[in-house]
């Protein structure tokens, strides 16, 4: 690591089943010549039936449409668990990447630039994707009221990590979803401008989020109910996200 680059720890999230996912990762850092953790992740079907009901129970259907499947509760309790870790380390900042994560050359030649726009209370999702509202844009990041969030690659301080850790503990919408609510979190969010990260799943044989099969005529219902869900949800509860989010970054 450069002297001049703020510290950091990179880690990548992976099941303990997905040995090609592992050594695909294992690989793209060993060409790159830099250190990478391993942090095991959570298989949601085998978390215990108690837990697993009660974090459904916390589903909020204006929040996140579809329940929460087993699958999305273990990763979500991964980032809850990394969180903790990352509060601990040593390091100033943490790269958390999925184990299908595919880094651009550009990445690593603009961290230190990126280290230095940001403080340890900051998060980045490195995907370049655009949000919805630019509230604030230069070269390299912008942030937007909500920003549009995947959990294929991203920067975060170690103070952020503890807030993260401290503000969401409950299951009620997947863990992408769950980092729109800044407001809830308390912690600034930026994005990229550059796509520094792209999936490489299709390479990798496809999700590990194990879907659960749904009969024919509950997907048809779900399906059409679900237009009405959106417009319910955009008066109610995206609106208040809007508001609120608002509110925190004018005070902050």
């Amino acid at each position: 690591m450069d002297k001049n680059m703020s510290s950091y720890k990179v880690y990548y999230i992976n099941l303990d089943k997905s040995l090609e996912r592992r050594n695909f990762m294992e690989n793209q850092f060993k060409e790159l010549n830099i250190p990478i953790t391993r942090m095991p992740a959570i298989y949601g079907k085998e978390l215990p039936q108690d837990f697993l009901q009660k974090a459904k129970r916390q589903h909020q259907l204006l929040t996140h449409f579809p329940n929460l499947n087993d699958g999305e509760i273990g990763l979500t309790k991964t980032y809850f668990d990394l969180w903790k870790i990352i509060t601990n380390q040593q390091e100033d900042f943490a790269i958390i990447l999925e184990d299908d994560a595919l880094l651009t050359s550009d990445f690593f030649k603009d961290l230190d630039t990126l280290f230095s726009l940001i403080s340890k209370n900051d998060f980045i999702d490195i995907a370049g994707r655009k949000g919805f509202f630019s509230l604030e844009k230069n070269i390299y990041l912008s942030k937007f009221l909500v920003p549009a969030l995947q959990t294929t690659g991203q920067i975060i301080g170690k103070d952020a990590a503890k807030k993260l850790s401290i503000n969401l503990k409950t299951f009620y919408a997947p863990i992408d979803v769950l980092k729109q609510d800044v407001f809830k979190h308390q912690v600034k969010v930026y994005t990229s401008n550059k796509m520094y990260v792209s999936t490489n799943d299709k390479n990798l044989g496809g999700t590990t989020i194990q879907q659960k099969k749904m009969f024919i005529w509950k997907k048809a219902i779900r399906e059409i109910t679900r237009p009405l869900w959106q417009i319910i949800s955009v008066l109610t509860y995206k609106l208040n996200r809007c508001i609120k989010n608002y509110r925190f970054y004018k005070s902050n």
